[in-house]
């Protein structure tokens, strides 16, 4: 009887640390899921004029490809390398992924907002009353805001043909 005991408590504890290991990789994923189901939604911010993400960043490639065949038709003596201007602009964004994400845990956790700039808090990248339930929405709205700040920064950036204007 004593070995059915034990043998019941092994299972116990092996489903304990399954079901604790679901729950952390559905706590990784869901993020990734949620940003994946809200870039195929407009956005919120009325300088995107109802786009999505998804067309966003079309619009952005396509903006840079013409761009650089333009330039390299005036400047056929430079070098254009095409691609990089968009592919650096989606590292950048990638990036304010996780920096909008760290500044939505400054708004719930008040000590990290020490570890942030405070332009960034006066400009409303930190914004108030953030909670559990409401994570994932603000951060995404965060993140447009990040997006919108490196799509108007892009017209005085230091390569000519990566100058494309904000949509």
């Amino acid at each position: 009887m004593k070995k059915n005991r034990k043998w019941t408590f092994c299972k116990g504890v092996g489903l304990m640390f399954k079901i604790l290991g679901l729950i952390v990789i559905v706590a990784i994923l869901a993020p990734f899921g949620y940003f994946a189901w809200r870039a195929g939604q407009p956005m919120s911010m009325p300088e995107y004029d109802g786009r999505t993400f998804y067309t966003l960043i079309a619009e952005r490639r396509q903006a840079y490809n013409d761009l650089a065949v333009k330039y390299q038709a005036a400047h056929p003596n430079k070098t254009v390398r095409f691609g990089t201007c968009f592919f650096s602009e989606v590292s950048v964004e990638a990036l304010s992924i996780l920096n909008s994400a760290f500044n939505i845990l400054a708004a719930i956790y008040p000590k990290l907002k020490t570890r942030i700039d405070p332009r960034d808090i006066q400009n409303g990248y930190v914004p108030e009353n953030v909670t559990w339930l409401n994570f994932l929405p603000n951060w995404w709205h965060v993140f447009e805001k990040f997006v919108w700040g490196t799509v108007e920064y892009v017209p005085h950036g230091p390569v000519p043909y990566c100058r494309i204007p904000a949509p």
